[in-house]
């Protein structure tokens, strides 16, 4: 796998799309679960966007794996590897949770017919969740786990997030910093 792109590992490349993207990916789970208007405007966003971070997650797996080679052995990098190794299955549940909302809702919003004075469509008449009674028994099923699988996502970002943060900062922060360079006296 390439491991570096111009001299610099590809790993914290990578790592800082994925660190965007999931908790994106959470948020846009949790506001197409809720909000049937988010769901209308959105459309295949909240999918796509889950997509997206699930194909940049194994890239960012593999090439830490790769960057670990070359670092020093340490506790706090082969944790963040361990803790890191969760975050595609996490992502692939996310992932799951946006297709099938996003195709259940569509399924539900085709089946209407258009409300009156609009251009039929999924978000025709889907303002109140995909059917005028509210979203089906199914669709709440699914958008209550959409929200647990989200929070799940934002739990195991910041944690793999934070501990990669300890294992490349620790020793920086340890240190004093020079004369005259920032310090609290600067």
């Amino acid at each position: 796998m390439l491991d570096t792109v111009l001299g610099i590992p590809l790993h914290p490349l990578v790592v800082h799309a994925v660190v965007v993207l999931a908790p994106l990916t959470a948020l846009l789970l949790v506001l197409f679960a809720v909000s049937a208007r988010f769901r209308a405007w959105s459309g295949l966003l909240t999918p796509v966007v889950a997509t997206l971070t699930l194909v940049l997650s194994p890239i960012a797996t593999q090439s830490g794996e790769t960057l670990q080679e070359r670092v020093p052995e340490s506790n706090l990098v082969h944790e963040h590897a361990e803790i890191g190794d969760t975050l595609p299955w996490v992502l692939l549940l996310a992932t799951a949770a946006a297709w099938l909302m996003w195709w259940f809702w569509r399924r539900e919003a085709a089946q209407l017919p258009p409300a009156a004075g609009s251009t039929g469509g999924p978000a025709a008449g889907a303002t109140d969740g995909g059917t005028r009674g509210g979203a089906s028994t199914l669709f709440r099923v699914l958008a209550v786990a959409g929200v647990l699988v989200a929070v799940g996502l934002a739990v195991d970002v910041t944690l793999v997030g934070h501990s990669g943060a300890q294992a490349v900062w620790s020793q920086v922060g340890s240190q004093p910093a020079p004369a005259g360079e920032g310090g609290e006296d600067g």
